[in-house]
């Protein structure tokens, strides 16, 4: 199934920066994420993830990767979080209403930096823009 629109993906370290305070500002609150549907509960099992520890949400003690935004509108509709959890270094991808999304066990070293971020270009400062803008109302 194609998703019903396009995203692109920005790395915390690139911005734009009012991206990323707005998705700071939202997911603030230590939060219960929830994991549900089969794909999510899949992952969590072949992974053998600790499951209490990644959905234990806490914006103080995991560190915001990257955020994936709607091309259209600009708006961040996933972030990706590092959390240290059962021996390992995970991210964990918190959709919106403190949805689980996925968990991936990563190397230590792995900043998500790929190709597919984008650090530049219209699209950069039109989500600058608009995130701007929702954080001033």
């Amino acid at each position: 199934m194609a998703p019903r629109f396009e995203t692109a993906r920005f790395h915390s370290e690139s911005g734009p920066v009012s991206l990323f305070t707005r998705v700071r500002h939202i997911l603030r609150e230590p939060a219960r994420l929830k994991a549900q549907g089969a794909h999510v509960i899949e992952r969590l099992q072949q992974r053998n993830a600790p499951v209490e520890e990644l959905t234990a949400f806490d914006p103080d003690h995991w560190d915001l990767v990257s955020a994936d935004v709607r091309t259209d509108t600009g708006k961040w509709v996933k972030s990706t979080w590092r959390v240290h959890a059962d021996g390992r270094d995970w991210w964990v991808v918190i959709g919106l209403g403190n949805a689980l999304v996925t968990v991936i066990e990563v190397d230590p070293w792995r900043r998500g930096q790929g190709e597919r971020v984008v650090t530049e270009g219209p699209l950069h400062a039109h989500v600058e823009r608009v995130n701007q803008d929702l954080m001033r109302s």
